[in-house]
């Protein structure tokens, strides 16, 4: 198999474990088991952009909004509507489109020292105007969980392409390599981008897991397009019809997030009347 291929099924494998992870933190019933999947698809996330460029893995993440819907549907038998089965139709043509047009080269830069640094403090005050906003701001629930899910999909984006600089330093110069303030960095923003997930899906998938899963592709691709020199191959056709795959993708994902309003929680056990004599 080619490391594109590679790449792909590594992030596929994580695009179902983070849909299963982002089920279990809705639940909120118990923390250690969304935290050990998503220690998991983090795994096989670091594997797929080792093989591949962050343009091409991060929109893979896309399909763990798809895995989410069927999976609550498995698993709660939560009614799927219409519109929902309509956007995830559209969303994995679109996938399925940019997969067989898309050919983005990948040169072997990393990151700088500088620019590891600019992008760090960039998010950090990202996540401090969004904490700051959603917390003095008088806004409805789901437009609050929304600001943390914008802040997380910025954070996993970064810590991809931070994460991609880390692989290839440890490819060429060995494990020691990974003992670095970028594993660090590394390391705090994925932890911070799982509790600003956490705290978004608090009132159920839909809007936020859709803003997060596009937010984090569209900022990884302009670091890997505006600092790492990744360009997509091809001529003006499959550019433009790379582009219609895109835009057919981004619209299934829309129509997810509006489909998907309700929180997708297990069914409540109903509750036990004592029988008196």
């Amino acid at each position: 198999m080619s490391s594109t291929g590679l790449a792909v099924a590594f992030a596929v494998g994580a695009a179902s474990l983070h849909a299963l992870a982002a089920l279990g933190m809705v639940a909120q019933r118990r923390w250690w088991y969304p935290t050990a999947l998503t220690v998991a698809a983090s795994g096989l996330h670091v594997c797929a952009l080792h093989f591949g460029p962050l343009t091409l893995v991060q929109p893979l993440g896309v399909l763990s909004l798809a895995f989410a819907l069927v999976l609550s549907w498995a698993l709660t038998r939560r009614r799927v509507t219409p519109r929902e089965w309509r956007g995830m139709a559209l969303s994995m043509a679109g996938l399925a489109g940019l997969l067989l047009l898309a050919a983005p080269t990948r040169p072997r830069s990393e990151l700088s020292s500088t620019q590891i640094l600019l992008l760090t403090l960039a998010v950090v005050a990202l996540i401090a105007v969004a904490v700051a906003s959603a917390s003095r701001l008088t806004l409805r629930p789901v437009r609050r969980s929304l600001l943390f899910a914008l802040a997380a999909g910025t954070t996993f984006g970064v810590s991809s392409a931070l994460t991609q600089t880390v692989t290839i330093r440890v490819a060429d110069s060995g494990v020691s390599a990974a003992l670095q303030p970028a594993s660090a960095v590394v390391l705090v923003l994925a932890a911070t981008g799982l509790l600003l997930a956490r705290r978004a899906y608090r009132v159920g998938l839909g809007a936020p897991l859709a803003t997060a899963t596009i937010v984090n592709p569209v900022t990884a691709s302009a670091i890997g397009i505006g600092l790492l020199g990744e360009r997509f191959t091809g001529g003006p056709v499959e550019v433009t019809l790379s582009v219609a795959a895109a835009l057919t993708a981004a619209a299934g994902v829309v129509l997810l997030a509006r489909g998907s309003r309700a929180p997708v929680t297990r069914p409540m056990r109903p509750e036990r009347v004592p029988v008196t004599p």
